[in-house]
């Protein structure tokens, strides 16, 4: 072999050495977009949950009548009978459910579509008019 072919192969190796490289930098770049698509995707999927828990906490259809910021027990059983008339109220939602943590007592399946991947929750004010405004503590949870 003479130098220009020894030459010629340094040179090959040489380039198909910085062609792995670029490869395996653009692997690892790929990757690391990827993870970052995925967490901000999982905080935009939060962010929307909490939205609609607030959303959902202030609809006029289930707050009292009385001013203050509660869920009627009374409105959310009505439209737990009538889920057909409300599907537009509960986009993006599979399942919201009132629980009746303080007294404790039975809890509300407000609407359901089917089962969801992820579920929030949030406190509430959970009150029924009897003689005058009863209130106890509910947890509202939503799966998407």
């Amino acid at each position: 072999m003479d130098k220009a072919q020894i030459k010629v192969q340094e040179m090959a190796f040489v380039l198909l050495a910085l062609a792995l490289l670029a490869i395996l930098a653009a692997i690892v770049f790929v990757r690391f977009q990827s993870e970052n698509i995925t967490k901000s995707g999982e905080e935009i999927r939060q962010k929307n949950a909490i939205s609609l828990l607030d959303k959902i906490a202030s609809m006029s259809e289930l707050n009292c009548a009385s001013g203050e910021i509660c869920i009627d027990e009374d409105k959310a059983l009505i439209i737990s009978q009538n889920q057909d008339k409300v599907k537009n109220i509960f986009q993006n939602i599979k399942k919201a459910e009132i629980r009746r943590i303080y007294p404790e007592g039975e809890g509300i399946t407000v609407y359901q579509l089917g089962k969801g991947n992820q579920s929030y929750s949030t406190f509430i004010s959970l009150c029924r008019q009897e003689t005058g405004w009863k209130c106890g503590i509910g947890l509202l949870e939503l799966w998407a």
